[in-house]
């Protein structure tokens, strides 16, 4: 009695059982070392260095003027501290004024700290003033 041979294919199965729960890991794993910030600062307006404007020379009107040196900030050649230089540009109201009446002139000389000179900017900017960034040749 000759026993035949039968070869039965099995079917055979990739394991998907654990892919949802990697899966499921992997998303808790981005969400756990994602960090959301927000960002902090200002926009300001720099004025363009179009030569085709005009520009009117105002004798009684003077460009407000602020320097930074270390550890001292001038307005108008009078010293100030920070937050009186921001009433001052306040009291200009350069909010309402139109054109180059809004520029005012930022110099820094000196070693500067970065945070002295992001504060100027942003009392500029917050008073409604275009900075004027003057820098030495």
């Amino acid at each position: 009695m000759a026993l035949s041979r039968r070869k039965e294919h099995k079917e055979t199965e990739i394991p998907t059982d654990s892919v949802s729960d990697i899966a499921f890991l992997l998303i808790i794993f981005f969400i756990l070392t994602t960090t959301l910030s927000k960002l902090s600062g200002f926009s300001a307006e720099l004025p363009s260095a179009d030569p085709s404007q005009k520009q009117a020379a105002k004798t009684d009107v003077k460009t407000p003027t602020v320097q930074l040196t270390s550890g001292k900030i001038l307005f108008n050649e009078q010293e100030v501290s920070g937050p009186a230089l921001r009433e001052r540009l306040l009291d200009l109201q350069l909010s309402k004024k139109q054109g180059e009446e809004k520029i005012v002139m930022l110099e820094a000389a000196g070693k500067v700290d970065y945070q002295s000179y992001f504060e100027a900017m942003a009392a500029i900017s917050a008073a409604g003033g275009v900075v004027a960034i003057v820098e030495e040749e």
